[in-house]
Parts: C-alpha cells; structure tokens; sequence
C-alpha cells in the first residue's frame, strides 16, 4: 500500500481532473436559475476547506452535514474531504442527527451549528487549503453506518463508464444527495466526467421529477427499479423529454411500458 499523498485525496483527484480535462468553465451544476461551473466548484471547496481548519476541524474529525442538495453541499463535502476529515451525511429533514466535531446544517437544527449562509458569506475572505495526504483506503465520508474511502468513488464511477456519459450531459437523480445513490449520481458523476447534474431538494414525485428534467433539459434520469415501476404506473408518454437515457438501480421489469413513457432506453449497469 502506498503512503499518503495529496495526489491520493478524492476532493484533490477531482480538482486535478477538472484542470487536466479543461473543464473548468464548463457547466457543473444546475441550482434553480443559478449555474456553477467546475472551476467554481473546487475554488469553492479550496476556500470552504480553509474556513473548516479555522474552525479547528483537522484529519479525521467528523464534519456532519445535514443540507438539502445545493451548492453549499458540494462546497462542505469537498472542503472536508480536502482537510481529511470525514463528511458524516444526514438527511436534513431527520429528528436526531448523529454526534459530530463539527456541525452544518440550517439554522435552529442543532444548538453548537454552523449554517451554510454563515460559511458562505466568509468563504470570499478565506484563503485556499491545499490537499491533506491521505491513502486510498482512508475513510473520507459516511452514510448511515458504512463508511467509504478516498478510492471508492472512483471504482464507482468507472462501474457505470458502460451507460456512456458525455460532456454535455445533464444529469437528474431521484435519490438525493445525502442518500448513498444520489451523491455517486449527482456529485461523483458529473465531477469525474465533465458532465453537469441538477441540484434540486424537491419533492420526488413522478410528476415533479417530470417537471424538473424539462426544466433543466436533463439527458440522463438516474433512479431505482422501483421508482421506474411507478412511472410505467403513472407517467404518460413524453412526460421526460428531453431525457436520452435512463439507468435504474436494481433489477428492473420488463422495460417497454417504462420506455414508452420515458422515450428512451433504460439500463441496468
């Protein structure tokens, strides 16, 4: 096993792909009317990794982040993961958030928090933290009780390089970002191919979701099995233009009905 390395940190890995892909003034994230680019992206998550150390958050604290899917999520998982801690994710909606060094989440959520509006409006004065070392195998982020490492991500991404995304995708994810599917869909994805995906923390009917990949144009639908059988169940035909493409997670029924009513292919990586 190789020792630790900057080069071997996930937030530093997408940094450098972004750079050596020339894609940092290409669209990263789509958030109501407002685009971030993915130069935007990593400066932020440089800047936010500045303020979280000024805050005394160092290599192996725990960052609990309980955010709706937004900008200052990507900002605070990336900046945590950037000093080595570990970004405990939450659903912001939950009644008991687990224990933590570090708090982010809206206000009146947690008595000692930090709210993502009070990050952000310091992020600006913040000067840019450079990449802890670490080793792939070092715990970078968890979700409910798994924990998973700095390499992790990668291996998923290239599992689902068969669907065959390209640079101007948009991606919509059903599942949400602090859901282990959502984050690899809407933030791993779009970061490690050059694509862009849409932050949205709406609602999750089949008629919202409709909604919102025509609104953003999306191109690839990323879902579970079982929310596709609701849409076979209830979405009429050409609710999902412009969509190219659907992957599902988990085995699917046979997909004709789902198809006619998406209006494109739907896979199973």
């Amino acid at each position: 096993m190789p020792g630790p390395s900057p080069d071997a940190n996930l937030a530093e890995v997408l940094s450098q792909w972004t750079h050596a892909f020339g894609w940092c003034d290409r669209a990263a994230f789509l958030c109501g009317d407002d685009v971030y680019t993915h130069g935007e992206v990593h400066r932020g998550a440089a800047r936010m990794a500045s303020l979280l150390v000024s805050h005394g958050i160092g290599p192996g604290d725990r960052v609990l982040i309980a955010l709706p899917g937004s900008i200052e999520f990507v900002w605070a998982f990336l900046g945590a993961v950037r000093i080595g801690a570990v970004a405990v994710l939450a659903d912001p909606e939950s009644g008991d958030l687990p224990a933590a060094d570090f708090v982010v989440c809206a206000p009146g959520r947690h008595p000692h928090a930090v709210t993502p509006a009070e990050l952000v409006a310091a992020m600006p004065a913040a000067a840019t933290a450079d990449a802890y070392p670490v080793r792939p195998d070092t715990p970078a982020y968890g979700q409910y009780a798994t924990t998973y490492a700095h390499g992790d991500p990668e291996e998923a991404y290239l599992a689902m390089e068969p669907i065959g995304l390209r640079q101007n995708d948009v991606l919509f994810s059903v599942p949400k970002t602090y859901d282990p599917l959502g984050l690899r869909n809407t933030i791993f994805l779009p970061l490690f191919s050059g694509a862009s995906a849409v932050l949205d923390s709406g609602q999750r009917s089949v008629r919202v979701v409709a909604e919102r990949v025509r609104r953003h144009r999306a191109s690839v639908l990323l879902s579970s099995a079982a929310f596709f059988t609701r849409m076979a169940l209830e979405g009429p035909r050409g609710t999902f233009e412009p969509l190219r493409i659907a992957v599902s997670h988990g085995a699917m029924p046979p997909p004709s009905r789902v198809e006619q009513v998406l209006g494109c292919p739907v896979v199973t990586p």
